[in-house]
């Protein structure tokens, strides 16, 4: 088969993995301080040893080999991460698809026009997460009187900035309407969109008003823009000033 190396002795198969990953740090860290860490932990091994260690090492799904990193002394930059994906013929980008936009995952899938970055992320929960914020909440009802934000025991039912930012990115603009509007601090709308799920059993955006004068944020920061002596328009129609 192209592109399949065979390696019989035990020797070989060292040399090989020897090798592989001193190209490997010495990509990502020219310094060649990785690469060097690395022969001493195994160059004073016997190829049995080293075979020994190899295999506990694949066999245990919790091992890696590492790259010690120190600010301002041995940096990882980009263009050595490339280099070194281009050598381990990993890519770094990827057409993506994205069902969401058509509602398919399997018939004309739509995937982005361009290649975007891709990879794998190892995410450990930290403790305060496994511990304390690992609940959700059934009430929406305990708000910030100044921004309209859910807060107290409730305030693990808003939106977090990323969760923003991933919804502003993948164009989820209907998900933004809802979140940003009768599900924050949109009271007006909020009622209205309880009491339409009430009567009928379903609600659309379209029928809940969408005045910037129903924001509480908004309200909020145009009276502390006032308060300093700024007119704005946060809450008022387009190109309409207060006072004009």
């Amino acid at each position: 088969m192209k592109g399949v190396i065979y390696i019989k002795s035990l020797a070989e198969k060292r040399k090989y993995v020897m090798d592989y990953m001193t190209k490997v740090y010495d990509l990502l860290d020219p310094s060649g301080d990785n690469s060097r860490m690395f022969h001493e932990k195994y160059d004073h091994m016997t190829d049995e040893e080293f075979g020994k260690a190899m295999e506990a090492f694949f066999k245990n799904p919790r091992s890696h080999f590492y790259l010690e990193v120190i600010e301002f002394e041995r940096d990882l930059h980009l263009d050595n991460i490339f280099k070194c994906a281009d050598f381990m013929g990993i890519p770094l980008f990827e057409h993506v698809a994205v069902p969401h936009i058509n509602g398919s995952a399997t018939e004309n899938v739509v995937v982005t026009p361009e290649p975007v970055a891709v990879g794998y992320i190892h995410a450990k929960r930290l403790q305060q997460t496994i511990m304390k914020k690992n609940t959700g909440s059934i009430s929406a009802r305990q708000r910030n009187s100044k921004t309209g934000q859910v807060t107290g025991e409730d305030k693990n039912a808003r939106n977090s900035n990323v969760e923003t930012f991933s919804m502003i990115a993948s164009g989820a603009d209907k998900a933004l309407a809802e979140f940003m509007g009768p599900r924050a601090d949109d009271m007006v709308a909020k009622s209205q969109m309880n009491n339409k799920i009430a009567r009928d059993g379903y609600v659309m955006l379209a029928d809940l008003d969408n005045d910037p004068e129903n924001k509480v944020a908004l309200n909020s920061l145009d009276v502390y823009f006032t308060m300093q002596g700024f007119r704005t328009n946060l809450v008022m129609p387009i190109n309409i000033i207060p006072g004009e």
